[in-house]
């Protein structure tokens, strides 16, 4: 133990005062035992005062030594009681720091158990924002869904689903739908990763025209809006072991006009006449060709201008 502990240093220096206080006792005790007989001669050789002053010093030493005594009995004493409250004081701190460890197993465990499980709508969140921008296969009440629309927008409370314009719709538009009107299931549908029935749409349908991209729908109210009639030619192509299919739509004009809507399922869509669609169909064929896929069907329709297309 250091010399600067206080208790150590408390300790020791009264048993020095108590060692002292004994040792000055026996001190006194040999003088007066060794030089009885000068003692005995110097009082009796001065007068009573010299003597008295003279005495006066050897009844002090023993006097202060019996107050030490009685000092470092009582130091001592008080020093036990110190040591055992200090003692006391550190089991209580310890005990103190057992009941906060355990008031706080106490809220963990209370937290855990009164922890929400996930709501289905939190669920379908994080669904569809690992889909975005990916076209899913959708149904409502009893029927599905033409064109699969993508997932465009995944908000904070909705999410917004784009139908590009395609041989099933003249128009592209796009609907929200609440998360908790939406019902996901992740198994596969042909191409489409997942499969939604929606229970409810949020709002109205916004129609776009004739856009095939998202990100042209700033510009779909200055796209002209082309008067569809009906269908001139349709092929339609498959890949041989794979479920995957694309078509080819073209349709006339309602009111008879040298154009043309050339629609694939893909989503692109080409106005034109008679010769320009002709060749956007032959374009987009040798893609569909060079992409793996074979012409599994074909059929003309009336068509007021000869289309050049290799059946």
């Amino acid at each position: 133990m250091s010399l600067t502990d206080g208790k150590w240093w408390e300790e020791n220096q009264a048993g020095t005062r108590r060692l002292s206080a004994i040792c000055s006792l026996v001190a006194l005790a040999l003088v007066l035992i060794l030089f009885h007989a000068e003692i005995k001669e110097f009082f009796s050789s001065h007068s009573w005062w010299e003597n008295a002053l003279a005495a006066l010093a050897g009844i002090a030493v023993p006097v202060l030594a019996y107050f030490e005594l009685l000092h470092s009995g009582e130091a001592n004493e008080l020093r036990r009681d110190a040591n055992r409250l200090r003692a006391d004081a550190v089991r209580l701190q310890e005990r103190v720091a057992e009941l906060e460890d355990e008031k706080t197993r106490h809220l963990e465990q209370i937290a855990a158990n009164t922890r929400r499980p996930p709501k289905q709508a939190d669920r379908n969140v994080e669904i569809l924002r690992k889909h975005l921008r990916d076209r899913v296969s959708v149904s409502e009440g009893k029927s599905s869904w033409g064109t699969p629309p993508e997932i465009v927008v995944v908000g904070e409370d909705t999410v917004t689903l784009f139908t590009p314009a395609g041989h099933s719709s003249s128009q592209a538009w796009c609907v929200e739908v609440r998360f908790d009107d939406l019902e996901i299931s992740e198994i596969p549908h042909g191409s489409c990763p997942l499969r939604l029935r929606v229970l409810k749409r949020y709002g109205d349908v916004v129609e776009l025209n004739q856009i095939s991209k998202w990100e042209d729908r700033f510009q779909a109210a200055a796209a002209p809006v082309f008067d569809k009639g009906g269908v001139v030619y349709q092929a339609g192509f498959n890949k041989p072991g794979s479920p995957e299919t694309r078509s080819l739509h073209i349709f006339a004009s309602k009111d008879s006009r040298n154009e043309f809507l050339l629609e694939a399922s893909t989503g692109e869509t080409v106005v034109g006449d008679n010769v320009e669609i002709s060749k956007k169909f032959a374009i987009f064929e040798v893609d569909y060709r060079a992409a793996g896929f074979n012409r599994s069907q074909s059929g003309t329709g009336a068509s007021p201008f000869p289309l050049f297309i290799h059946s």
